[in-house]
């Protein structure tokens, strides 16, 4: 009786060889999935702290600060990371204020910490006219409200309020300095008078506070009372590019960080060299993973020599053992495909999650994209590249051979 293998037999008989080398099978699929997932966490980490960070920046297009890097005064002032450059005079924050272009302009004043989370002082005014994105304030939980320009009163983020148990009514100490130290420990005591609506920006880690509080705190250097450390800005128009000649070009007091996103971008061009070597990695991973899949096939090959004789003797024809091999293949690249979208999650969500505790920028964790497209299609050339020189040799095997008992 003759028999013509359909689609549905093909396919056992690919599962029945998996199963029988299910150590090999399972290390081929890990390392396809490993692959997979690292070039898409390279790549998706890359683009997606690119948007987040642009989007972080609180609604700003600048920050005026002292004479000194534009990336160092927009982590300091925006994103609440690394040590301020200097001091301007609060003559700076009038100045810039009244100029020709400037819509906003919000100083602010760093120095103090909480357990390890800044006190930022700036003006309310911040908080009811400036929209952190388009059409949206800064908004305060149910029984909250901003604090009061001259009074020991704080506003908490909400990502600082969560972490610390801060709730309205409670009163702490600040502490000199960026760090927490016990020893530092200031006398003034205040008030929690609201905690922020969650924005998923750098906001929710910060306490904020009146800007006299932190310019007159006690303990503070007496000269520092009428200096700030920052100004941030919103502008209109091209009023940028006159500022940026004003300050950066002819002054030599302070330097504008203009544009944000600009300033941003080169700051992450300068770790491509890091995404190239993780992406060389991942290339790596993908050529081992090749090998297993090609050693785990020719082993099962070797093995099923004469379960494949059988059926070309029962009329299987020779393009249906080819298949067999080939199926088999491509079962691995795909179960190693889908692992991969899994381990792409497991990397995202560990990273994403470091981001957001040291830097309050909330990434989105699976954002689909082509990349993810891109990475399936080349697996599944992997899987027909690995699958092809085993089925080349079964299609050319000699039954004669291949139905001889082994000694």
């Amino acid at each position: 009786m003759m028999i013509r293998p359909g689609l549905k037999i093909i396919f056992f008989l690919a599962l029945r060889g998996i199963r029988k080398h299910g150590f090999s099978s399972f290390v081929a699929v890990f390392t396809i999935s490993m692959a997979a997932g690292l070039f898409l966490s390279t790549w998706q980490i890359n683009q997606e702290t690119r948007r987040a960070f642009n989007n972080s920046a609180n609604g700003f297009d600048a920050v005026l600060g002292a004479r000194g890097s534009k990336l160092q005064i927009i982590l300091n002032s925006l994103f609440h990371l690394e040590e301020s450059p200097g001091n301007l005079p609060w003559e700076q924050y009038e100045l810039i204020k009244n100029t020709s272009g400037v819509r906003r302009a919000f100083p602010i004043a760093v120095g103090d910490n909480y357990h390890g989370y800044r006190l930022v002082g700036t003006e309310p005014e911040m908080f009811f006219e400036h929209e952190w994105k388009p059409g949206q304030k800064f908004t305060v939980k149910s029984g909250g409200r901003i604090f009061s320009a001259l009074a020991k009163e704080a506003l908490v983020g909400a990502f600082v309020a969560k972490k610390l148990g801060l709730n309205i009514g409670d009163k702490f100490h600040p502490y000199h300095g960026l760090d927490f130290k016990e020893e530092n420990k200031h006398q003034d005591i205040y008030v929690v008078v609201g905690v922020l609506e969650s924005t998923g920006t750098p906001a929710d880690r910060v306490i904020w506070v009146p800007i006299k509080g932190i310019q007159l705190m006690e303990g503070h250097d007496k000269s520092m009372a009428q200096t700030i450390s920052a100004v941030l800005l919103k502008l209109n128009g091209s009023a940028g590019i006159s500022l940026h000649t004003k300050y950066n070009r002819q002054g030599d007091v302070a330097t504008l960080a203009w544009p944000v996103a600009s300033v941003l971008s080169s700051f992450f061009d300068k770790f491509s060299w890091f995404q190239k070597v993780l992406e060389i990695i991942a290339a790596m991973v993908a050529i081992i993973s090749c090998m297993i899949i090609l050693l785990t096939l020719r082993s099962s090959m070797n093995e099923r020599k004469r379960e494949f004789a059988i059926l070309r003797c029962l009329g299987a024809p020779r393009k249906a053992v080819t298949a067999v091999i080939i199926w088999q293949s491509l079962i691995l690249a795909v179960a190693g495909g889908l692992a991969g979208i899994a381990m792409n999650l497991l990397i995202n969500l560990t990273v994403f999650q470091v981001i957001r505790d040291k830097t309050g920028v909330v990434l989105e964790v699976f954002n689909p994209d082509v990349s993810v497209l891109f990475v399936i299609g080349i697996i599944l050339i992997v899987g027909l590249i690995s699958g092809a020189l085993p089925a080349i040799q079964a299609y050319k095997n000699e039954l004669s051979e291949n139905l001889k008992l082994n000694s």
